[in-house]
């Protein structure tokens, strides 16, 4: 589920242009986004570590096309390169990806030139996580 979750905040890296206070320029999801930091919030408590690429060489990102396409690649240890498709909409804050056949909506948090911060809402045992994802583009 983390892998899926990880797909879906990397497809939900925006597309569509939306303005960012950083750098006051409209920032576009379209492009490759390398995995940064992932973590989660609780009780408003955000923690977040550097992601665990497994290849020593490449570092695992997704791409967002201009229509409405995105390919996760992701390297295992041998450095060997993965590749699976899915699509992705944008409306507003929200980022919805379809990936390995699931259907997920994720939160924009931070979309600038450089950084995509997103974050989804799960249940677990009965209490809600926020799982969140950072992105730098590539």
């Amino acid at each position: 589920m983390k892998k899926i979750l990880f797909l879906f905040v990397s497809a939900l890296t925006l597309g569509l242009t939306s303005c960012s206070k950083d750098d006051g320029d409209s920032a576009s999801i379209i492009g490759d986004w390398e995995y940064v930091q992932t973590g989660y919030r609780y009780a408003g408590e955000e923690v977040l570590e550097a992601y665990d690429n497994d290849c020593s060489t490449n570092k695992d990102y997704t791409s967002f096309n201009e229509d409405g396409t995105l390919t996760d690649y992701y390297y295992d240890m041998d450095c060997d390169v993965y590749a699976d498709s899915g699509t992705w909409s944008k409306d507003g804050k929200n980022l919805t990806v379809t990936l390995y056949g699931q259907t997920e909506t994720a939160k924009i948090e931070k979309l600038s030139s450089s950084t995509l911060k997103v974050s989804i809402i799960y249940n677990e045992d009965g209490e809600n996580y926020e799982y969140v994802q950072v992105f730098k583009r590539k």
